[in-house]
């Protein structure tokens, strides 16, 4: 739309100059044919001189608003320029975003399965958690079963230490008791062999 209004602006621009340079090589040839009649031509043509300085002050006027138009043209054809510079780049960050806009699908897409996937992982971490749990409780019970097993052990070996010392008591004991019996027999012995 601004390249078209762009160029009829450049075409109408150049068929002014086009057209005031004409106007100006024809009025230079007027100018010059005048300077050769001479001086000594004009009061035979007042009316023509009337005329012909009528045409130039008109020719001058419209040769200055035609310049001015020039200016003019020139400052809207750059006002003109920048205008379709910036909505180029308007245009091209618009291009921008819809090719950006037209990858949103895609995106979506992927941030569905990575929040499906997340989910899953979430079930898979409560399950692992429940795992974990499941293996601490277990090794509760290793440990609880092993120090069990430990202090088992320990009664065991108290057990026997305690059996070998009973053993050992029950040994002295019979011992003592064997040891009291003869004593107690001589000890009759001699009280038979003393009453008798």
């Amino acid at each position: 739309m601004f390249e078209n209004f762009r160029e009829r602006l450049l075409t109408v621009q150049q068929d002014l100059a086009t057209g005031l340079k004409t106007l100006s090589d024809k009025s230079r040839d007027a100018a010059v044919k005048k300077k050769e009649r001479g001086i000594e031509h004009l009061p035979k043509f007042s009316a023509g001189v009337e005329l012909l300085s009528r045409y130039e002050d008109t020719w001058a006027t419209l040769h200055r608003q035609a310049m001015e138009c020039a200016k003019a043209g020139e400052v809207v054809d750059g006002e003109v320029i920048m205008l379709s510079a910036y909505w180029e780049k308007k245009r091209n960050a618009l291009s921008q975003l819809h090719e950006q806009l037209q990858h949103i699908p895609a995106f979506v897409m992927d941030l569905k399965c990575i929040t499906s996937r997340l989910a899953q992982l979430e079930a898979d971490f409560e399950e692992l958690d429940g795992h974990l749990n499941h293996l601490e409780d277990l090794c509760r019970q290793c440990e609880l079963q092993r120090l069990k097993h430990m202090q088992s052990l320990q009664l065991e070996s108290y057990k026997m230490k305690k059996r070998k010392a009973l053993e050992a008591i029950k040994g002295f004991i019979t011992w003592n008791h064997e040891e009291n019996g003869q004593l107690l027999s001589l000890h009759k012995v001699q009280i038979q062999v003393y009453s008798t």
